[in-house]
């Protein structure tokens, strides 16, 4: 049977601001800023039902990230990367992928194997893109879309832990 998300919630919901480049700010401030220009600026619990488990982890104000990966060329068809709808799901979605060892572990205490939890990032991002305003065909494809980017082009974050 293959797990199926039932709901996805948050406590709160996620403040979310651009990291807005300052005059006195480093070169290295700079540059990260211009790769991670969005920032979480509450705790935010995300808590998860599927069809065989439920689970719950905290990220945490201050997370930054670098919103949406959708490739320019699309930008017209499905949106720009900061569009306030992808950034949510983006940010749940690279919090995953960024502190998977964390989450496998500790957790879902290693209940998952790493091509589970991969597809299961994926159907979270699909349910939280629903969950703040994209359509179901929308989210469907682009979550599709991330999981075969995932699987076929980002092997080595995955295989690391």
């Amino acid at each position: 049977m293959k797990e199926q998300i039932i709901s996805v919630n948050f406590d709160k919901h996620p403040i979310v601001k651009d990291r807005v480049i300052d005059f006195d700010d480093t070169d290295a401030i700079k540059k990260e800023k211009k790769i991670f220009p969005f920032k979480l600026h509450n705790d935010v619990i995300l808590t998860i039902e599927t069809n065989m488990r439920k689970f719950a982890f905290k990220i945490p104000a201050k997370y930054i990230w670098n919103g949406a990966d959708i490739p320019r060329a699309l930008w017209g068809l499905v949106g720009s990367r900061t569009d306030n709808a992808f950034l949510i799901a983006s940010m749940v979605h690279d919090y995953m992928l960024q502190f998977k060892k964390y989450i496998m572990q500790d957790v879902l205490n290693g209940a998952l194997s790493m091509a589970e939890y991969r597809r299961l990032t994926s159907l979270i991002f699909r349910e939280v893109l629903k969950h703040t305003g994209t359509g179901t065909v929308k989210a469907n494809i682009m979550s599709g879309c991330v999981d075969i980017f995932q699987k076929y082009f980002n092997k080595k974050q995955w295989n690391r832990t």
